[in-house]
């Protein structure tokens, strides 16, 4: 196999796995978050604010929702909806994983906290712009405190675990 296929696979497969493991760390961190930092009357019910109740109002959901209906003139059952947010959730996953190795494929040294930046960059492009400016999620300014906590943590997870994948990656292959 060819090195830019390789690093392709690697990467999807590793974003895949950064996924999984960020998926299971937001409900403990909207948890903690709300315990810290209780939300005020009405802001989970903002776009995008609760990931453990209202998952159907999470920004792929919202964008599924939004597609479909544009297309079929019909809404998505809730089973459909979560079917569509998961496959946007980890379809999106796979080509951060993608696009962050062949970023880093020349780069054969660690660099400390690396997974922290990425997860940090991630969030700043997605959640913290571009996806509050399609209308998929509440505005940054308006989002509880908990929110901070949750959809913040979870991405320096993701974060996390998309390096620690390619040094483990890069050390296996």
């Amino acid at each position: 196999m060819n090195t830019p296929t390789k690093t392709i696979l690697m990467g999807a497969v590793a974003g895949l796995l950064a996924s999984w493991i960020k998926s299971i760390a937001e409900p403990p961190l909207q948890k903690i978050g709300e315990d810290y930092f209780p939300p005020e009357p009405g802001q989970l019910e903002l776009k995008g604010a609760d990931v453990t109740h209202q998952p159907e109002n999470m920004p792929p959901a919202v964008l599924a929702k939004s597609v479909y209906k544009e297309y079929t003139h019909q809404e998505l059952s809730s089973e459909q909806t979560q079917q569509a947010m998961t496959g946007i959730h980890y379809t999106l996953g796979a080509v951060i994983g993608i696009a962050y190795f062949l970023a880093l494929r020349k780069k054969g040294r660690v660099i400390p906290a690396q997974g922290l930046v990425a997860g940090t960059v991630i969030w700043a492009a997605t959640h913290g712009s571009l996806v509050p400016a399609l209308g998929l999620q509440g505005k940054v300014s308006e989002m509880p405190a908990s929110w901070w906590v949750w959809e913040f943590g979870s991405h320096l997870v993701f974060g996390v675990a998309l390096e620690q994948s390619r040094i483990i990656f890069n050390k296996v292959f």
